[in-house]
């Protein structure tokens, strides 16, 4: 598994491993504690996906049967900042593991983690597979261009190829997102390391976000049951208002918080509703079990725990 150390790489690693796999992880960086706690009993190697001898000499030494690959720049602000670093890593990776494995593991299945900003501003909401890609950032882009790379690797090279696109998904150990990012400003609120109110970006938006745990099911299952070279859709099927997740953040801290909007937080784009059609993963059986609350109160208690920012 590439980038089997971040946020979603850590959570496959840890249900992989749960579930009686043999589980290898691949980090950039090596993981802090936390992680390394979460990848039970994973082991990990160090890989960067820009190198192909490396990639080469991984898939060599690892002979896996399913290849998850979650390596790369996951977010649309340092794309925007870094939009060539981002295609090296985001579509450069991809194809050195495409490469390589149609040329010495044919047989390997390799799920590819895309992502719901792929179709950009469409005109169907929910959005199911078959819209039209529209990306907006450089982030979206480059998860598109590697996105039809995998087709084409299934179709010129019949490898075995699943697609997600990923919509929002959240949970213990993520930096970065909404829910984490106004979780963690409460927890250092409630701890006094902050003194003035906390600072949100635009709450006048519906994001599809799914519980990190039902994710990482919904992407085993694609690769269980799936077909290969299909897109799968991969998120709750709700979309949740920023403003509605903020006060039930709210609502949970232990006094009351102020909130401040900040211009410096809105995004160049910003879709006002962000939704995936997901008929196609539930036909496979799967369906979601953790409800948004939940899983605000699991990520205010993580940063409560936490004695240091993010």
């Amino acid at each position: 598994m590439t980038g089997g150390t971040g946020f979603l790489g850590s959570h496959m690693s840890h249900y992989l491993a749960g579930e009686g796999h043999d589980v290898v992880a691949t980090y950039l960086d090596p993981p802090e504690a936390s992680v390394r706690t979460r990848l039970g009993t994973a082991s990990t190697v160090h890989l960067d996906v820009r190198d192909i001898a490396a990639v080469r000499r991984v898939l060599e030494e690892t002979r896996p049967d399913v290849v998850y690959h979650f390596a790369g720049q996951a977010y649309v602000v340092p794309s925007t900042k870094d939009p060539i670093g981002t295609f090296q890593v985001n579509l450069l990776g991809t194809l050195h593991f495409l490469e390589t494995l149609a040329r010495t593991r044919p047989r390997t299945a390799f799920a590819f983690a895309g992502s719901g900003t792929e179709y950009g501003a469409p005109d169907r909401v929910p959005t199911p597979e078959d819209a039209e890609l529209r990306p907006t950032s450089p982030y979206a882009s480059s998860k598109t261009a590697a996105d039809l790379l995998c087709y084409q690797y299934f179709a010129s090279d019949q490898l075995p190829v699943f697609r997600y696109r990923i919509f929002g998904t959240t949970g213990v150990g993520k930096t970065g997102d909404v829910c984490n990012d106004f979780a963690s400003q409460i927890a250092r609120i409630e701890r006094g390391e902050i003194s003035g109110p906390m600072r949100v970006g635009t709450l006048d938006v519906r994001r599809d976000i799914a519980d990190v745990r039902d994710a990482v099911r919904a992407m085993v299952r694609v690769v269980e049951r799936g077909t290969p070279g299909t897109a799968y859709n991969i998120g709750s099927g709700e979309a949740t208002p920023v403003r509605a997740i903020l006060q039930t953040l709210r609502s949970l801290a232990h006094g009351p918080v102020d909130v401040e909007v900040d211009p410096t937080r809105f995004r160049q784009v910003d879709e006002p509703v962000h939704l995936g059609e997901i008929s196609r993963l539930k036909a496979l059986g799967w369906t979601p079990e953790h409800p948004m609350e939940s899983s605000l109160r699991d990520i205010l208690d993580f940063w409560r725990s936490r004695t240091s920012p993010p």
